[in-house]
């Protein structure tokens, strides 16, 4: 018996499928997105983010010497707090040498947390004395540390703002001329420009 046209088309058919649109999903994904993008955009403007300087910035036994690398010049942050840690295990003789070190660099935190205004205007232009004495400082600390088999090394740590680059350069340059700098190691840390820099004052708590 042949099957009816009816039966046949129903056997071979294909089914509907049912079929989700996600156009209204994207739509309403992408708007979302758009609208978190805005307030990014918008906080980083209205809100930039602080940087604090801090007297001190260590990983381990590594202390980090800072230098802020600004258009206008740098911002030198010297570390303190564990010198005198360093100064009470060692001999008379680097004690003192120790101290001499150690009030140049009290001097200059002073100085920039007396600094009105913004800090960023502290920023100065590189002077190839400092750079040099910062440098044979720094070499002289990790000798000294050594001989007293004492974990502390000291090594400059970069802050490097949009076209600050010139003032890197030129302290990197000045590196070049001593051999005080062969020894001590360097990092480098990118800045946005958006972020400023804020300095804890002697005494004054963090928020």
């Amino acid at each position: 018996m042949s099957m009816s046209r009816a039966t046949r088309y129903a056997r071979y058919r294909q089914d509907d499928k049912l079929e989700i649109s996600l156009f209204p999903f994207l739509s309403i994904f992408l708007c979302v997105m758009g609208v978190l993008s805005f307030i990014n955009v918008l906080s980083s403007y209205s809100a930039p983010q602080k940087i604090e300087l801090s007297a001190q910035l260590e990983t381990g036994y590594k202390i980090a010497y800072q230098i802020f690398s600004l258009p206008d010049g740098i911002i030198t942050v010297p570390p303190i707090k564990n010198l005198h840690k360093l100064q009470a295990v060692v001999n008379e003789d680097d004690k003192a040498v120790i101290d001499v070190i150690l009030q140049q660099r009290e001097q200059l935190i002073e100085k920039l947390e007396n600094h009105t205004g913004s800090i960023m205007n502290a920023a100065v232009e590189p002077d190839v004395d400092d750079i040099l004495d910062t440098v044979r400082d720094i070499r002289t600390l990790n000798e000294i540390a050594l001989k007293a088999n004492y974990l502390y090394e000291e090594f400059i740590l970069f802050g490097i703002y949009p076209n600050g680059s010139q003032a890197y350069q030129k302290i990197r340059d000045v590196m070049t001329l001593t051999p005080d700098s062969v020894a001590i190691s360097i990092g480098l840390e990118p800045l946005d420009s958006n972020w400023t820099l804020s300095l804890k004052k002697k005494g004054q708590s963090s928020k």
